[in-house]
């Protein structure tokens, strides 16, 4: 199986900010924070803010909160 290099991205965790470029197969890949990754908003500072506001909005829209 191979890797679709237009779809992998990366993401810096931790508190110092790491300028480095990563490469695949000749490919920069896109640095990304935050990152939607099997239905659940992850941080590159691992807070859950994120994701609790965006369920937050999609249960207000579900019972017609506005």
């Amino acid at each position: 199986m191979e890797f679709n290099v237009d779809k992998c991205k990366v993401m810096h965790i931790g508190g110092t900010e790491d300028n480095s470029t990563y490469y695949m197969e000749g490919n920069e890949l896109t640095k990304v924070s935050p990152e939607k990754d099997l239905g659940v908003w992850i941080s590159a500072d691992l807070k859950c803010s994120k994701q609790c506001m965006y369920a937050f909005n999609k249960s207000h829209q579900s019972i017609g909160y506005d």
